[in-house]
């Protein structure tokens, strides 16, 4: 059985959770990161987040599910920065130059001010966070 635990009585190799047999060594469909004990991980994708495919599932290394436009996560299950209300995501009304990085609240879609954050405004300027 090489690096894979084998029955101390029959002396067949025990296959490890979510793998493909008879060698063992390979995912089933929708797992990921074959361990030779531990075995594969469910992909576990958000399905209001990820692509419609014909073949459901992840990244077989990764894990990386495959992602609808401005999702992210390996999962699927977050915006993108600058997007909010998922699995809808929305492009953030703020002025990019007056936000922090993470531009928007995910869920609100507030903008996040360098200065003053104020839930009306929209950032227009980068150093007063000047309402909109």
């Amino acid at each position: 059985c090489g690096t894979r635990l084998c029955d101390e009585v029959t002396g067949q190799c025990i296959c490890p959770p979510h793998t493909l047999k008879p060698e063992c060594v390979v995912c089933e469909p929708q797992t990921f990161g074959c361990h030779p004990l531990i075995g594969c991980e469910d992909c576990n994708c958000s399905r209001p987040g990820v692509q419609e495919l014909t073949e459901p599932g992840c990244d077989v290394d990764s894990g990386q599910c495959r992602c609808k436009p401005n999702i992210i996560g390996r999962q699927c299950d977050l915006c993108a920065p600058g997007y909010y209300h998922y699995p809808d995501c929305r492009r953030c009304d703020c002025h990019q130059a007056g936000t922090q990085a993470s531009v928007c609240d995910p869920v609100t879609g507030q903008c996040h001010c360098k200065v003053s954050p104020n839930a009306s405004m929209r950032c227009l300027s980068p150093w007063l966070g000047s309402p909109a």
